[in-house]
């Protein structure tokens, strides 16, 4: 996507979270248990200041170096839109092929966080709508480049995994607005398939409820989403989403 966009995007979506969480701050939200629209907020706002933070220091921040919280509910909707407000000036000032401080290693560049900024603020506006039920579509073009950036991020070697035993060797292709991703489940880690790989199960939807559902805000049988296909390999690759974005 133009990189422009992502910052239009970053602040519609940030100034409707705003909004819908002021209407209802105590309202829980189901897509994330046991926080309030309150606590959604003060998270969002959190990110904002650590994501400034990596592009000015070149380094994770420490505690000491982080915004304080405001004190109170009034005080709340000003903190967080200055953090919003500096991370756009941020982005833009620097540029997307800036370096910068971030957690994936095959891209150290402020174009990351551009990226990664703007899916954040659309999950957690969802977020906001869910508890309210009042939820409005995530930007088509935003959400086929999300789940290209969680089909990255799955099939990065981070380390860190635990072994899966769920649908090894198995594949599945996901679809949406013309685009295919195919990736193979490993016990440790999740490989993009071979070209030419017959996938053993699919899902396939528009790109919103996609989305939304790898990133755990969409049943599979909910809106336009259908999967099909070895149950086990659905389930390897569910399992090893929740690992990933925990």
């Amino acid at each position: 996507m133009d990189h422009a966009r992502y910052l239009d995007l970053i602040r519609a979506d940030s100034d409707r979270l705003l909004a819908v969480a002021r209407r209802s701050p105590d309202d829980a939200v189901p897509s994330c248990p046991g926080w309030t629209n309150r606590d959604l907020v003060r998270h969002v706002g959190e990110v904002y200041d650590h994501k400034i933070l990596c592009m000015r220091l070149g380094r994770d921040p420490q505690s000491a170096e982080r915004a304080p919280r405001p004190a109170d509910d009034a005080a709340l909707a000003a903190w967080f839109t200055s953090l919003r407000d500096a991370l756009l000036d941020q982005l833009v000032v620097r540029g997307p092929g800036a370096s910068s401080h971030t957690w994936f290693p095959p891209d150290r560049t402020v174009g990351f966080w551009y990226r990664r900024m703007a899916h954040e603020t659309a999950v957690h506006r969802v977020d906001a709508e869910l508890a309210c039920g009042q939820e409005t579509p995530v930007d088509p073009r935003l959400a086929a480049d999300g789940v290209d950036e969680l089909v990255g991020f799955l099939t990065y070697d981070f380390g860190d995994r635990s072994e899966q035993q769920q649908g090894v060797g198995l594949t599945v292709e996901l679809e949406c607005d013309g685009r295919r991703w195919a990736v193979t489940l490993r016990e440790d880690r999740v490989e993009r398939a071979a070209r030419g790989t017959t996938p053993d199960a699919r899902i396939d939807g528009e790109p919103g409820d996609l989305l939304l559902h790898l990133w755990g805000r969409r049943q599979a049988d909910k809106g336009s989403l259908r999967s099909s296909g070895d149950v086990a390999a659905l389930a390897g690759l569910w399992s090893r989403l929740r690992e990933e974005t925990r």
